[in-house]
């Protein structure tokens, strides 16, 4: 499903920015003499006075379940307590020796070490950080009372002292967007006025993506690139946009090149009556870089979409590093990209350049010379790193052939979470263009943890110096995955590549055992396609029907010879009393050399072919040998 219609907005508690009330730091200050605060605030009122001081915040504060919640810029500012923001969500605030903890969305506040549980959470609302004042300033030693005549919340304390220990390093103020009116990403070359109303609540690890939300409303903006190496034409753009972003509820109801600040766009406009809702989509390219700005607003009319064309107009393919309004939520940083993957409690630095690979069940991430992937497994009793290793040292001896492995070693590697081994080696899949893989083995605790860092090996000791240096930046929660993780089986180690999955069709009269660590991609067979991808090929049945045998090999073979392809005559053997016939083809599939054997055979007036293709580097004798097997193991009803 496309995410711009996913309501993922619960996900605020996540924004990437958490944007506190902006309020004069004068309107603040304390009486400089006494070191006394008083904050006197009313639920419902913006009006906020400090020491007499009258001033006003942007979101009032409120009264719920019987906690008086206020903005948090409040407090720091009048108390000049200093605070510190951890994973755009944990805020650790310092206020002489004491120390509080707020989490937006948990109801769990730390003080000075220990849990208390409020009543409400912490929140944010029109971009503001709003906090149960009372655990929080009564852990500062203040005290919260109430005026019967005015009916107003009087907070008295004490201002902390500038010398205090705990203070060091942190801010007053949540607002780091104080005076920006933009957005902007200074490595991928883009700019755009803020969202109304609207925070960043998603931005993918490598900043392809990000999207802007609100718990208030289905709206969401959203801001995509990728790379694009060919100049697409008018066309060309507007297919990228019906086939990545438009799902099929959705009618398309205008589409036409525009024309905003001399830059061409392609412009499309939908309308989902399933989601009440109505989309524009924008895409331009700027050099190798293929931008798309998009917004989905709820309502049935075009014109809902009105309020936003002055924003969708403000979209520039480029940044100006000199221009102090642009937020710029790049995510390099000195040539590195800081990836934080939660789910998977990773995080890692990696070259810009390199970007994830969507849809993948692990964390996986590319370039053009190099991959990194990482997956966790659980650890079986009895096992270590080093049987792990050698486990899978004797699987690539078993797929490869020799003459595509070469300077295989292994050793160890230093890493934050532990010492792990590395097995090194270079494979090539033609014996043209090799590759250097580094297997990396960690184990900690109950889990293990498998890290895989490919490239190319032209790059030579750039290409060792830059694995290690990424490992260097690996950090895995440990303490996560112990936490939040169950049994996990290893679909790869250690597993019995000799048991089979028998699998029948009534239509066709036969069965088939094929191996059971194969992946089915078309399973159906009662269909006349059935398709699984074995470890380094795949296998394709299809039943011809009213077709014998000869007349099937004769037009296929026909047909490849045709393509320039030579065809070599292969085994003849007996399935019960049908014959087997099979011949074979050499061939480059997307530059790869491959093998192709084709097996035929006749039953109830239908051919059945069974077209196994594998790369020639795994094209063993266990391999082929293997493909024989399976075909005899046809049986017929």
């Amino acid at each position: 499903m496309k995410a711009l219609r996913m309501k993922r907005f619960v996900f605020m508690l996540l924004a990437v920015f958490l944007v506190a009330t902006i309020v004069p730091a004068a309107a603040y200050a304390a009486d400089s003499t006494s070191g006394a605060v008083e904050v006197r605030l009313k639920a419902g009122s913006t009006n906020v006075a400090i020491n007499g001081k009258q001033s006003s915040v942007l979101t009032a504060p409120f009264e719920k379940s019987g906690t008086t919640m206020v903005p948090l810029s409040v407090i720091t500012k009048a108390f000049g307590a200093k605070l510190k923001l951890q994973d755009n969500k944990i805020i650790t605030l310092t206020y002489n020796d004491k120390t509080v903890v707020v989490t937006i969305g948990s109801k769990t506040v730390k003080v000075n070490g220990k849990n208390q549980t409020v009543a409400v959470a912490p929140v944010i609302i029109k971009g503001t950080t709003m906090v149960p004042v009372r655990v929080i300033v009564e852990a500062f030693g203040a005290k919260i009372g109430r005026d019967k005549k005015t009916n107003e919340i009087v907070i008295t304390g004490a201002l902390a002292q500038s010398g205090s220990s705990n203070s060091g390093g942190g801010s007053t103020n949540l607002d780091p967007d104080y005076g920006k009116t933009k957005f902007g990403d200074s490595y991928l070359g883009w700019t755009m006025n803020y969202p109304p109303g609207l925070l960043l609540v998603a931005q993918s690890d490598d900043g392809t993506y990000a999207e802007w939300g609100s718990t208030t409303s289905e709206s969401s903006v959203i801001v995509s690139t990728e790379h694009a190496t060919d100049v697409l034409t008018s066309t060309e753009i507007r297919d990228k946009i019906s086939v990545d972003w438009l799902p099929s509820d959705e009618v398309v109801i205008d589409k036409r090149t525009i024309t905003v600040n001399g830059q061409s766009f392609e412009k499309m406009v939908t309308r989902s009556s399933e989601q009440g809702m109505l989309f524009e989509y924008r895409a331009t390219q700027k050099g190798e870089t293929l931008y798309f700005v998009m917004v989905g607003v709820v309502g049935k009319e075009k014109t809902s979409l009105d309020p936003y064309q002055s924003l969708l107009d403000s979209f520039v393919p480029s940044f100006d590093k000199s221009d102090s309004t642009i937020k710029d939520i790049t995510k390099v940083k000195d040539g590195l990209m800081s990836i934080n993957n939660e789910e998977f409690g990773l995080s890692l630095k990696l070259p810009a350049g390199w970007y994830g690979v969507k849809n993948s069940p692990n964390p996986m991430y590319v370039s053009e010379n190099g991959f990194f992937s990482f997956g966790i497994s659980s650890l079986q009793a009895q096992d270590t790193a080093e049987q792990w290793l050698a486990r899978v040292q004797k699987q690539l001896h078993e797929d490869f052939l020799p003459n595509y492995i070469k300077n295989e070693k292994t050793s160890s590697i230093v890493m934050k979470d532990g010492n792990a081994l590395v097995l090194t080696y270079e494979f090539s899949y033609d014996q043209k263009t090799w590759y250097t893989a580094n297997e990396v083995f960690l184990v900690v605790g109950n889990y293990r943890y498998a890290l895989e860092f490919n490239y190319d090996s032209k790059l030579g000791t750039q290409g060792d110096t830059l694995f290690k240096s990424t490992l260097a930046t690996v950090d895995i929660d440990t303490a996560y995955i112990d936490k939040n993780y169950g049994q996990i089986e290893d679909d790869t180690d250690n597993i019995d590549r000799t048991k089979v999955n028998t699998k029948r069709s009534t239509k066709y009269g036969y069965s088939i055992d094929l191996p059971a660590h194969w992946l089915g991609v078309n399973t159906d067979f009662e269909q006349d396609a059935v398709a699984y991808i074995s470890d380094y090929g795949q296998l394709i049945i299809q039943t011809i029907e009213d077709a014998d045998v000869a007349s099937v090999s004769n037009a296929v073979q026909q047909g490849l010879r045709e393509d320039g392809l030579s065809v070599t005559r292969g085994n003849v053997f007996s399935v019960g009393n049908t014959s087997v016939s099979s011949f074979s083809v050499q061939e480059d599939i997307d530059g790869i050399p491959t093998t192709e054997i084709f097996y035929l055979v006749e039953h109830n007036g239908n051919t059945l072919a069974f077209i196994f293709t594998i790369n020639n580097a795994n094209a063993t004798t266990t391999a082929l040998n293997g493909f024989d097997t399976i075909v005899k193991s046809i049986k017929f009803q």
